[in-house]
C-alpha cells in the first residue's frame, strides 16, 4: 500500500457510511466462491495486468491500461487506497466501485487489513476463510494450477499468523460453502459470531498453521 497517499474529502465521506466485510484467506479458500454467494455488493479492482483465463473486465477486474488517465485519478485522490508492486502492476479500488452506504466485500490479503482498518469505514470486519483440513486444501491449491505454491505457502504462514494475532478477526471453515455464506452474510449484518464454532474455526486455523510446508531454495 501507498502509506501517504490520502482520498480526497468526498472519498473520505462517503466510506463513513460503507460497512467493509473483508474476506481475508489464501489462495484455495473459497474467498471469491462466498463473496460471490453472499449477495453482497463486490468491490472491483482496477488492476493494470493482463486478464487471465476466465476473468471478465468489470466483473472480476476493472482492467486498465490507460496510464495517464489512471495516475491522474490518482492524483484527484479518486482512489480509496492502491499499491504498486516490484513488477510495476497496479491494483487499487475507486470510490466509484464502493456503495454509497451500507456493507460491501472483497478479498484483501491480510498485511493489508491494518491499512483498511485506518481508511475510516463505518465498519471494518474482517473474516478468515479456512479449508476444513490440510489435504483438502492442498487439493484445491493444485487445482487452481497455481505455478508458485511456495511462495503461496509463505505468504499463508504469515497471513493466518496475522489473523489469530488480531481479536477482530472472525474465522470461517469453508466445509460447507451454504452454511459459510450464511455466516459470513451475518457477519456482514454485525450478528454475533457463536462462540463455539469460532473457537472450533481458530483451532483449524492453528491446525493449519502447523502443517503448512514452505520448501527450502534449491542449494539449501
Amino acid at each position: 500500500m501507498q502509506p501517504s497517499y490520502k482520498p480526497n474529502p468526498s472519498v473520505v465521506q462517503q466510506l463513513a457510511q460503507v460497512d467493509m466485510i473483508a474476506a481475508v484467506g489464501p489462495t484455495g479458500v473459497g474467498k471469491t466462491t462466498i463473496m460471490e454467494h453472499s449477495g453482497l455488493p463486490f468491490v472491483v479492482t482496477d488492476v493494470t495486468r493482463e486478464p487471465r483465463k476466465g476473468e471478465d473486465n468489470g466483473v472480476d477486474y476493472n482492467f486498465r491500461n490507460d496510464y495517464e488517465q489512471l495516475m491522474q485519478e490518482v492524483e484527484n485522490g479518486e482512489f480509496v487506497q492502491y499499491v504498486i508492486f516490484q513488477n510495476g502492476e497496479f491494483y487499487g479500488t475507486k470510490a466509484t466501485s464502493y456503495p454509497a452506504s451500507g456493507p460491501c466485500t472483497m478479498a484483501i490479503i491480510a498485511s493489508a487489513v491494518p491499512t483498511f482498518y485506518a481508511l475510516g469505514f463505518r465498519r471494518m470486519q474482517p473474516v478468515y476463510i479456512l479449508p476444513p483440513t490440510y489435504d483438502e486444501w492442498m487439493k484445491r491449491v493444485k487445482a487452481h494450477h497455481d505455478k508458485d505454491v511456495p511462495a503461496r505457502m509463505v505468504e499463508a504462514k504469515s497471513s493466518l499468523e496475522a489473523g489469530l494475532a488480531d481479536t477482530r478477526y472472525h474465522f470461517i471453515v469453508n466445509d460447507d460453502l451454504l452454511y459459510a455464506t450464511d455466516i459470513f452474510k451475518k457477519l456482514a449484518t454485525g450478528e454475533q459470531a457463536d462462540h463455539a464454532a469460532e473457537q472450533a474455526a481458530r483451532g483449524v486455523a492453528l491446525q493449519l498453521l502447523t502443517q503448512i510446508y514452505i520448501p527450502s531454495p534449491a542449494g539449501m
